[in-house]
């Protein structure tokens, strides 16, 4: 075996390649012809569009372990522990079968030069072909025509949304992105397509390449009530359903969306109410609207939104609480990300901000950040500059009173460096429901 620890593989993972994002899928396509010879389980759902991936396929992990099935997960990026990004029954893998599953990978890809990405999403394939699954549910990386999941052939795909995200990869219209989204679609098969407000081009892209769309408001749809929620598809209705534990009323969106393809597959994988209500009601995610309550009535919120429409999603539920005392934000992103437009969404609602720096490829430093945030037009006097989240988090952290709040968004490594200096966990149990 090349190295005998799960770091060494993922620092070596991370050198092989010229570059970190290299879209397309005929470089690899020898390596897992290679390593790949069955079907990665009884049934395939790949999962894309631009925010609401993680959840909804949390959702169908949840419901499908607590029905008892063999389920395999593949998910990125992580916050803490790479290990959460391929995950058994529910449970990130151990280190150990990671370092087997990497050494298959290097053996079959003879040379062959992969992304730290692509090396992961292989060694994600040879364990679920070999573990008996009923199902293997693929969250794309990015795009998802040319992204490396789209290498299987999934029985039922969805599409949460489209917006723009990744333009210079993607494309900078919505259009644009739907082509590369609807990638993952497959003739005859259904599509699950969950944006209400469709690009252009989505009834021209259908017939091109034969899909079998099921709509969000047309095929299926969902109604929230006090206590309770429903969910309706053109065949089904299931009432009394539990409000989802991932918080916002965008979740409700998500489990819908997943409820949908449980449907497309309950001929060969039946779910109960119970399990449904189970699933929804147990089903976990870290940095989604996840709320750390503090020792003096204070809270804290992470969210890992760093696209215009996740911000906007998040200041929506946001509002949907009642504001007593201050908002602040520890706000630390990538540089490829429309700053403008983040800070714009965030201003009605933040008092203070705590701008930090991300030491990582495509990172913005904090001053460079801080530039474009007081370009927004937001107050000098508001604005604290610090090198690192884990200082802003630290610095914001002191300054908390009674009733305030303070949200620490922008960037999955934002959450991920902040997570742990909280008191929250990687089960996202902390805010103690």
């Amino acid at each position: 075996m090349k190295f005998s620890t799960v770091s060494d593989w993922l620092d070596w993972q991370s050198k092989i390649h010229a570059q970190s994002i290299d879209m397309g899928l005929d470089r690899i396509r020898s390596t897992y012809n290679k390593l790949i010879s069955q079907k990665l389980a009884k049934k395939i759902i790949i999962v894309g569009g631009t925010n609401g991936k993680g959840s909804t396929t949390a959702f169908l992990e949840a419901m499908y372990v607590a029905a008892g099935y063999r389920v395999g997960v593949y998910t990125s990026p992580h916050l803490l522990h790479y290990n959460e990004r391929i995950r058994l029954q529910g449970e990130p893998v151990s280190d150990e079968v990671l370092c087997q599953v990497f050494d298959h990978v290097e053996t079959a890809r003879e040379g062959v030069s992969i992304t730290y990405f692509e090396f992961g999403t292989l060694a994600a394939f040879d364990l679920f072909q070999n573990n008996n699954l009923d199902i293997a549910i693929l969250e794309v990386g990015l795009g998802g025509r040319l992204d490396a999941v789209n290498l299987v052939e999934p029985d039922v795909s969805v599409v949460t949304n489209i917006q723009l995200d990744h333009e210079s990869w993607l494309g900078d219209t919505r259009e644009k992105i739907a082509f590369e989204k609807f990638g993952i679609g497959r003739a005859n098969k259904p599509l699950i397509f969950a944006d209400d407000n469709p690009p252009s081009n989505i009834d021209e892209l259908v017939a091109e390449q034969q899909l079998n769309l099921l709509q969000l408001g047309s095929e299926f749809g969902f109604a929230i009530q006090d206590m309770t929620w429903q969910w309706w598809s053109q065949n089904s209705k299931k009432f009394g359903l539990p409000h989802p534990r991932l918080k916002g009323e965008h979740q409700y969106r998500n489990a819908a969306t997943a409820l949908m393809a449980t449907e497309c597959l309950a001929e060969d994988l039946p779910l109960s109410m119970n399990h449904i209500r189970v699933g929804l009601a147990q089903c976990q995610l870290p940095g989604r609207f996840q709320v750390i309550p503090q020792p003096n009535e204070s809270i804290i919120i992470l969210d890992v939104a760093h696209n215009p429409h996740g911000i906007h999603t998040f200041v929506n539920n946001l509002q949907s609480m009642h504001k007593i005392g201050n908002h602040s934000v520890v706000l630390a992103m990538l540089a490829d990300k429309s700053v403008p437009k983040i800070v714009e969404a965030l201003k009605p609602v933040i008092d203070r901000w705590y701008i930090a720096g991300l030491d990582v490829d495509r990172g913005l430093s904090a001053k460079n950040l801080q530039e474009k945030v007081l370009q927004q037009g937001v107050n000098f006097k508001d604005v604290v500059c610090l090198n690192t989240v884990t200082e802003a988090v630290n610095a914001a952290k002191e300054k908390l009173e009674k009733y305030d709040k303070l949200i620490i968004i922008g960037s999955f490594y934002t959450v991920a460096e902040a997570l742990p200096l909280l008191g929250g966990n990687i089960d996202g149990n902390s805010d103690g429901s």
